[in-house]
């Protein structure tokens, strides 16, 4: 696996960075042997990720436990994969929802919506650019229509650009239309 440079500086900083460990657990020879002996199972019969969360960084390290003849273990890892969340925790699909459009009162023409959640859409901002609608996009009140001609009003804030023609935007606070938009989602995630 090829690390970018920005993860090979951060991963570096991570390891020379002190660390104390936060509480530390004895445990009895019989509760040892069943941890040992529940490792043991669980690497023979699945993947293990070892996952660390430092600030907006999550960091997935693929993990080995090898059980050795004297009954010990070894646990290694890899080098991790990088994810930044940065207050977003989960990944945006970029597959355009038929017949779903954003509309905001400060501009004329609607967004087409990529994707959408509880939490947030991401949206085509064709014909502007994205860096022109900051402003246009932080702290407002919106429109959502949905496939079935059903209308959500909720405000969003900018959460990210993605590129020059997607957006993604947090969303703060529903006004109506709430079971409309679960509906909306829970059909959507079917569809795939």
């Amino acid at each position: 696996m090829k690390l970018t440079l920005e993860e090979s500086d951060f991963i570096t900083q991570i390891v020379q960075q002190e660390s104390t460990a936060q509480f530390d657990l004895t445990l009895s020879k019989p509760e040892a042997a069943q941890l040992k002996q529940w490792l043991s199972t669980l690497s023979k019969a699945s993947d293990v990720q070892l996952l660390a969360k430092i600030n907006s960084q999550l960091m997935y390290f693929p993990a080995h436990i090898d059980a050795q003849s004297d009954g010990d273990l070894t646990v290694s890892c890899e080098l991790p994969s990088i994810v930044d969340i940065n207050n977003h925790y989960r990944h945006w699909r970029t597959k355009e929802l038929e017949h779903t459009q954003l509309r905001s009162s400060h501009l004329p023409c609607p967004f087409k919506v990529l994707s959408l959640s509880l939490s947030g859409l991401v949206v085509r901002t064709f014909p502007y650019k994205a860096h022109s609608l900051i402003n246009q996009f932080t702290d407002v009140t919106v429109n959502l229509t949905l496939a079935q001609q059903n209308n959500v009003r909720f405000d969003v804030t900018l959460g990210r650009i993605i590129n020059d023609t997607t957006i993604a935007l947090e969303i703060m606070n529903i006004h109506d239309g709430y079971a409309h938009l679960k509906q909306a989602i829970f059909e959507s995630y079917n569809q795939q």
